[in-house]
């Protein structure tokens, strides 16, 4: 089978592998494909060691330092975007919204999770999905005094799984998603440090 193989110089490379025999009670599984996300460019570089599925009466915002990116978001149905490097997203959403009700913050700079406490309304609820290389500090007082939820997410449960289909299914959401073969997984690690990819990249193992 073949397989992406990261080096200890953090090059991959592409090659064939032997699978082991089977022991009791294993099984295995034929992949036909696999996402590629920004966890695996941080494992891949070592560092560890739309309409989007919007609530009925909620508005989506799209907050970027990417102009691209940020076209991207609202051609995906975002009702607003920002470039936190040209704005001050959090004073904008104050003003625009009155502060937002919820965020989920997948970059990694801090400078992300502070403008998302800044942008809280009282009573909002920030989920953090990306991972600072280090540790950070937040506003604590205001979070004690307006009341706002600071939560981690990792991984979702299956129930959450079957709602993200079920989106899909209905087409609340639709989702950009690129196939490609594994032999392109350097490019489009490239690609993604370099910002150029809008949506998903899928890794089809049954592209020939």
């Amino acid at each position: 089978m073949k397989a992406a193989v990261v080096n200890k110089d953090h090059s991959v490379d592409v090659v064939e592998k032997t699978l082991r025999d089977l022991e009791h009670g294993e099984a295995l599984l034929e992949m036909e494909c696999c996402g590629v996300c920004h966890t695996d460019l941080h494992v891949k570089n070592g560092d560890f060691g739309d309409k989007t599925g919007v609530i009925l009466g909620h508005e989506g915002i799209g907050i970027d330092v990417n102009d691209q990116q940020l076209e991207f978001a609202a051609d995906m149905g975002a009702d607003l975007t920002i470039n936190m490097r040209k704005d001050d997203a959090a004073k904008i959403i104050q003003e625009k919204v009155g502060g937002a009700h919820a965020a989920v913050v997948t970059a990694t700079a801090k400078s992300a999770f502070n403008s998302a406490v800044d942008a809280m309304r009282a009573g909002g609820r920030i989920v953090a999905v990306g991972l600072p290389p280090e540790s950070m500090s937040l506003n604590i007082p205001r979070l004690v005094l307006d009341g706002i939820q600071v939560v981690g997410s990792l991984v979702g449960t299956r129930e959450d799984l079957a709602e993200a289909f079920q989106f899909a299914a209905e087409g609340k959401v639709v989702p950009k998603v690129t196939k490609r073969p594994l032999g392109d997984i350097n490019a489009i690690f490239q690609e993604m440090e370099q910002g150029k990819i809008k949506g998903r990249m899928v890794i089809d193992f049954t592209h020939k």
